[in-house]
């Protein structure tokens, strides 16, 4: 309960004008980097206001025992500011993100040698506080190098897929994407071993051979010396 009254104040939703959320995820074959940004109009909060997000530890999953925390900057602009929230996860902590599993609870995310698929589940639970103020808007980017094998974004620029969460969806924005991971460099990596492999073998082959032939050849040459000795 803590967690999560923590993470509705975080979203800023006790605040009266709300705020405007970036959630940024970059995705390669084995890392799904965070990157939350939250925007503070200089009206709604004052430089010890931010100070106190930027000062409470944020953990990066939501396992009980976690001793993880994200790594917060504040970026001051002219009329607001940016509270950035950045974390690069493995696939373990990833599965139970702090922010995706408040939000999302019934996120899931499958990885296998081959693909790599997120799933949000219907319900974006972060909107819309106890007392009824949300947030002014909610941007998800997805943005990854991998081939895009499904997805529904509302639009895609370049290789960021873009899903926007507002007061009209919140509660059936489903996000769902299904990526095709990048197998060359490991099996580059692999045919390399397999190949250094054969090379140290067929090395070990030759110098067995050559160790052979030597002795062979001392035991001949000993053998024919000491012949015409007799």
């Amino acid at each position: 309960m803590k967690k999560k009254m923590l993470f509705l104040c975080l979203l800023c939703f006790f605040m009266i004008t709300g705020c405007d959320v970036n959630y940024e995820l970059a995705i390669d074959n084995d890392t799904f980097k965070e990157n939350i940004t939250m925007t503070f109009s200089k009206l709604d909060i004052d430089d010890e206001g931010i100070a106190v997000y930027k000062n409470n530890k944020t953990p990066i999953s939501m396992n009980e025992n976690e001793d993880k925390f994200y790594d917060v900057i504040v970026n001051e602009l002219n009329d607001s500011y940016d509270l950035i929230y950045r974390y690069d996860h493995d696939l373990s902590s990833f599965k139970n993100s702090y922010f995706l599993a408040n939000c999302y609870p019934d996120f899931d995310v499958q990885s296998n040698d081959k693909e790599i698929a997120l799933y949000s589940g219907n319900r974006f639970m972060c909107f819309e506080g106890d007392d009824g103020l949300q947030a002014d808007s909610v941007k998800i980017n997805i943005t990854t190098d991998l081939k895009v094998l499904e997805n529904n974004a509302d639009y895609v620029t370049g290789n960021t897929y873009t899903w926007t969460i507002d007061h009209n969806n919140y509660e059936n924005k489903l996000i769902d994407i299904r990526l095709q991971k990048d197998v060359t460099l490991k099996e580059t990596i692999e045919n390399l071993d397999v190949e250094s492999n054969a090379s140290y073998m067929s090395l070990i082959i030759v110098g067995v051979i050559l160790i052979i032939a030597i002795i062979i050849f001392v035991f001949v040459r000993h053998k024919r010396k000491k012949n015409n000795n007799i």
